[in-house]
């Protein structure tokens, strides 16, 4: 009895220490009385002081927040900030947890956000000042909340996600992301009825993504982050870069994006998988301090001054900065795929038929391991960076390409795409590649995946099967992340029918979709010979810390860039040597080359034509004994 006793008085004298939470019900704009007062916890060290709040909106249960405290302190606790200078509300979604009777069918949740922040600038804890905060469904509703100007919101750090509902979300390739979506209806989101009744990209979809455009209706400054291994990378840089084209002009230049090597699960920790990375632990939440202190504060801590973008290159493993994620790859590298598994930079020269070929069983898929999983109900479940070999690559059913260990490093900052030449004897079937890092000691590290369903080879809105034995062109874009792959270590893809359970199989019957059928066995070719050179495209950066010149004796100038013509190209040398400049298209395809030998040291020019190519972008690469660079040139017609 003693015993209990005290620690019934720990508990209140800590729970003292920290300050409190309330229970606490705030009012919002609806008729129905009963569902007029949503639930929430106010946590706050005092009700006299007043100090700017920041408000959390989630659908996964306010009271975990109650867990997470620890001693007030400045610069950050897990609440997730500092607990001396702020406030927070924490409110559960209308329809989930404490506010899970008083849903609203087509209640635009933004409309809580909004009630809720002015409500908050009305308390005598608070100075008006309000911030939002938290990741995935966490930072949607923050989305939502910021379209509505509620007048006393000053900026907000929506994490881990895009604002756009779209077709991509819960297809990839055509393919229904089946892991992902049966968690989010176990989580309380859309049903999985509802997404597998519309596995086209039809008008409900263009409907859904076009009404969730919000771009245009921001007007505060915005945090975002993400990670390479979190579920759609590409769609959060997207997102970044639509808010600096198109919110209000007076915030544009205040929106910030960091890319880090994260999963979606575990943002800002060290391991990630198999790998660690001590250099970007904690980051997000000292980014998110530095953040708030900044607008909600007022505190001159140099945030105005942070970098646009900041992304984490693995490999190296350092901390990158940039202004525009897509000027970051100056060039792109083409790897073949060719004979004895080899991914080359060659295609292969031999006139004869040359295909790879694996049979696909729907009974017995390839597994998914590793890569974006998500699947918050098994902690188990094997995701991030992980080594292959054992699970994937000595099934018969995996094609595996790999390049020769590199003699240099290649920098890889963007989306990677597969262009494959391909065949089956049934009239559907899938193809997916996982992009591997493939280390010395042999680990294959998956990076990122990605599929195409065959019938959707051309779009999405429309079915085309195969004739079984034609060859298909079929294009697979995996999603954006940035690695150095370093000297010693190869570039490996990895070709599958199936990725199981993250995507759904492929009966290969050619039957309706998503319905009970019987499965086939689909035997698949990949042909990499003649006109069918199947190929990787890398987008890679290659310029030099001084882009136009290596040292005050080497330099190469184009002129006119923009061009509608004609490029005058103008070198200098240092010593005698060869000299080749080629011409290269947006997929890696040489249009055109110029070699010649220099006997004398000194200043060159060539005029190298353009007027017989199309419109767009191209890379002109000169290249001498001692160095090369990579030149971007814009042609307009």
């Amino acid at each position: 009895m003693l015993k209990t006793f005290t620690i019934i008085i720990f508990f209140i004298c800590y729970n003292f220490s920290i300050g409190e939470y309330r229970e606490t019900e705030i009012p919002t704009r609806v008729t129905d009385t009963d569902k007029k007062y949503l639930e929430a916890d106010v946590y706050t060290l005092d009700s006299i002081t007043k100090k700017p709040t920041i408000l959390i909106q989630t659908p996964y249960n306010k009271n975990s927040y109650r867990t997470l405290q620890s001693s007030p302190q400045e610069g950050g606790t897990q609440l997730p900030f500092d607990t001396i200078n702020y406030n927070y509300v924490v409110l559960d979604w209308r329809g989930f947890f404490a506010n899970k009777e008083k849903d609203i069918i087509g209640k635009d949740r933004g409309e809580d956000g909004y009630d809720v922040v002015e409500w908050i600038a009305q308390q005598s804890w608070s100075d008006g000042k309000v911030g939002t905060y938290g990741g995935s469904a966490l930072g949607q509703i923050q989305f939502l909340t910021a379209r509505l100007h509620p007048p006393h919101l000053v900026c907000a750090a929506p994490l881990i996600k895009d604002f756009l509902t779209k077709y991509e979300d819960y297809y990839y390739g055509g393919v229904y992301r089946k892991e992902h979506c049966e968690q989010l209806q176990r989580l309380g989101f859309l049903p999985t009825s509802l997404i597998l009744s519309h596995y086209k990209k039809d008008f409900y979809w263009n409907f859904i993504e076009n009404n969730s455009d919000l771009s245009s209706d921001i007007e505060v400054p915005m945090l975002l982050i993400s990670g390479w291994f979190d579920h759609y990378p590409s769609f959060c840089i997207r997102a970044f870069h639509d808010l600096k084209d198109s919110s209000s002009p007076n915030v544009r230049d205040k929106h910030k994006l960091i890319m880090g090597p994260w999963l979606h699960s575990s943002i800002g920790q060290t391991e990630q998988g198999d790998l660690i990375f001590p250099e970007a632990e904690n980051v997000p939440n000292q980014a998110s301090v530095k953040f708030f202190d900044y607008y909600l504060r007022k505190i001159n801590n140099g945030w105005e001054n942070e970098p646009v973008i900041k992304y984490f290159e693995m490999g190296s493993n350092q901390w990158k900065t940039a202004d525009n994620w897509y000027n970051v790859a100056d060039a792109y590298d083409t790897l073949y795929f060719n004979d004895n598994h080899l991914l080359t930079e060659l295609p292969s020269m031999l006139g004869i038929v040359s295909a790879d070929s694996v049979e696909y069983n729907p009974k017995d898929p390839s597994p998914t391991f590793g890569g974006s999983r998500f699947n918050p109900f098994d902690p188990k479940t094997p995701m991030g960076p992980l080594d292959l070999r054992d699970t994937v690559e000595n099934r018969p059913d995996a094609l595996i390409y790999t390049t020769e260990p590199l003699t240099e490093d290649v920098t890889l900052n963007g989306s990677v795409t597969a262009e494959l030449f391909v065949s089956s004897d049934r009239e559907d079937t899938d193809f997916g590649i996982r992009l591997c890092d493939v280390y010395p000691d042999g680990r294959s590290m998956i990076l990122t995946q990605g599929i195409r369903r065959m019938r959707f080879r051309n779009s999405y809105a429309n079915e085309e099967l195969m004739i079984p034995g034609e060859i298909y062109p079929v294009e697979i874009e995996l999603h954006d992340l940035s690695i150095n792959f370093l000297a010693g270590h190869s570039i490996r893809v990895i070709v599958t029918n199936s990725n199981y359970p993250m995507f759904d199989i492929n009966l290969n019957n050619g039957d309706s979709l998503y319905v009970p059928g019987d499965t086939v066995i689909a035997k698949t070719y990949l042909h990499h010979w003649g006109t069918y050179k199947s190929k990787v495209i890398l987008p890679v950066s290659k310029k030099t810390d001084v882009e136009d010149y290596l040292n005050k004796d080497i330099s190469i100038k184009v002129s006119p860039n923009p061009t509608s013509d004609r490029i005058e190209i103008n070198y200098s040398i240092n010593q005698p040597c060869s000299i080749s400049i080629e011409l290269y298209n947006l997929i890696g395809e040489k249009i055109s080359s110029l070699s010649k030998v220099e006997s004398e040291v000194g200043n060159y020019s060539t005029t190298l034509s353009l007027s017989e190519n199309s419109s767009g972008v191209y890379f002109l690469k000169y290249k001498n004994n001692e160095f090369s660079i990579v030149k971007k040139i814009i042609l307009t017609q």
